[in-house]
């Protein structure tokens, strides 16, 4: 007996209805539902064609600056001259002042020489791990989300960041690389397990991720977790340098390299938008010990508010992470502009799980990039309205921890004040150009864009139920 295709379609087909039927009791409906399978395709095609184009359009960017040059890059050209020459063996030398995790890195870097010049490979180097960032961040919003479109955004707002622009692609800075293992171990975090790892590997490359140290010290009490776990903190820092010990290095160069790092500058702010702006007249030394009396005393309110907070879901557990990353630099003296690089890219993701976040997200940008330009192109009056927005920014990510609203309402007004004024102080100072210009001009634009980003703020926490996102 022959079967033709158009019974095996009716036979599909009766089967299929007499399934729904059972299932539903609606005779007559076959197959009403759409399946999943087919549907998946459809509801990510536009999410994955936005990630694809961003994503070459940030490759392209970094393409066009990869030649870009700051007065550090001759110094990152002769580290990588110095790896690629030397090979394996240069590991017994300090030809970096970072930790020997970036020297290993340098080394990988010298296998593709033939690619490009140093300074490229250099900066390819960060933008590997500023790659990993985004996909750290938009692993986050979709796990607690769900939504395709939001979780591209959220790779593509961290990949095409103005601040990650600056630091990685423009100026061949590594603040990505411990970001990265700073975002892994928030996440992990979030989904109830164990973060303190990464977080020991991200201190092993750069000083800087120990801003999220109240935080993980705070989920370590939390979740009672054995003190122990701090110890994994020097002991990978001293697994990951076994094999410059092997080479030949010796123990006191490894062991102070951070030491060494904090004595380079002997300023209270470099060029960072942070409390120690509204301080230039302090004595030096008098600052740096109030600073770190501030930020001990913070950090460790922050890690005893998170153990004992009742609050609980992974919203709550990267807002502490991202207060935690915004409270150090801002307390801290001797920071540098780049040093919030880390709350910079964690606000995103807040932004992304809850819209109510978008405004933090970006005066973070904002503030971040005026504080770019004092190094960039000597424009520093940027700086003191950077500050103050900063200082707006932790005052409403403390109170927050307290209050915990929820959804998000759209302040039309206060976003258009907050981009025309924003705008407008931008204008101004590029206008103007380097040094210091203070006139009424200044003193409008500064103010306004202060003022506006107060509004922005405000308005953005005042969350209605009939406005929830």
């Amino acid at each position: 007996m022959q079967v033709t295709a158009q019974g095996t379609a009716q036979s599909s087909t009766s089967d299929c209805v007499t399934k729904d039927t059972i299932e539903i009791g609606a005779v007559g409906q076959p197959c009403p539902r759409v399946n999943p399978v087919e549907a998946l395709p459809e509801r990510w095609r536009i999410p994955i064609a936005v990630a694809v184009g961003c994503a070459l359009i940030g490759i392209a960017l970094r393409y066009l600056a990869r030649e870009h040059a700051t007065a550090d890059s001759a110094e990152y050209i002769t580290w990588y001259i110095f790896a690629r020459d030397h090979g394996v063996a240069g590991l017994a030398e300090a030809f970096t002042n970072y930790t020997p995790f970036y020297s290993y890195l340098l080394l990988i870097a010298t296998k593709f020489d033939w690619l490009g010049q140093p300074l490229s490979l250099v900066k390819a180097m960060s933008a590997v791990f500023e790659l990993g960032c985004a996909v750290v961040v938009a692993q986050m919003v979709w796990r607690f989300t769900k939504l395709p479109l939001r979780t591209s955004l959220a790779f593509c707002a961290v990949w095409l960041a103005p601040t990650v622009l600056f630091n990685g692609a423009m100026w061949a800075q590594a603040d990505s690389i411990w970001t990265f293992f700073a975002l892994v171990s928030v996440s992990m975090f979030m989904r109830d397990r164990n973060g303190v790892l990464p977080f020991a590997v991200g201190c092993s490359v750069k000083a800087q991720a120990v801003f999220l140290g109240p935080f993980v010290l705070g989920m370590v009490l939390r979740r009672k977790l054995h003190l122990a776990w701090l110890v994994a903190i020097p002991g990978v820092y001293a697994i990951l340098a076994i094999p410059v010990l092997v080479a030949g290095r010796s123990l006191v160069s490894v062991l102070g390299i951070y030491l060494g790092q904090a004595n380079t500058f002997h300023h209270l702010t470099m060029n960072a938008a942070n409390l120690w702006v509204f301080a230039g007249a302090m004595p030096y030394a008098v600052g740096v010990a109030a600073g770190l009396v501030l930020a001990a005393v913070g950090g460790l309110a922050l890690s005893i508010f998170i153990a004992q907070s009742k609050r609980t879901g992974p919203e709550f557990i990267l807002l502490v992470a991202c207060v935690s990353l915004i409270l150090m630099p801002y307390l801290l003296p001797k920071m540098h502009e780049r040093y919030f690089y880390g709350f910079e890219l964690a606000s995103i993701a807040l932004a992304c799980l809850n819209l109510r976040y978008l405004p933090f997200a970006v005066i973070a940008q904002v503030d971040g990039v005026l504080s770019y330009l004092a190094f960039e192109s000597g424009i520093i009056m940027g700086l003191l309205p950077a500050a103050l927005c900063n200082t707006f920014l932790v005052f409403y990510l403390v109170l927050d921890l307290r209050s915990g609203e929820r959804g998000f309402r759209f302040p039309r007004l206060a976003w258009l004040g907050f981009i025309g004024a924003t705008a407008g102080l931008f204008a101004y100072l590029l206008f103007t150009g380097a040094g210091l210009n203070i006139s009424p001009v200044y003193m409008v634009a500064a103010g306004l864009a202060a003022l506006m980003t107060l509004l922005l703020l405000k308005e953005s926490r005042f969350a209605s139920a009939d406005g929830s996102a």
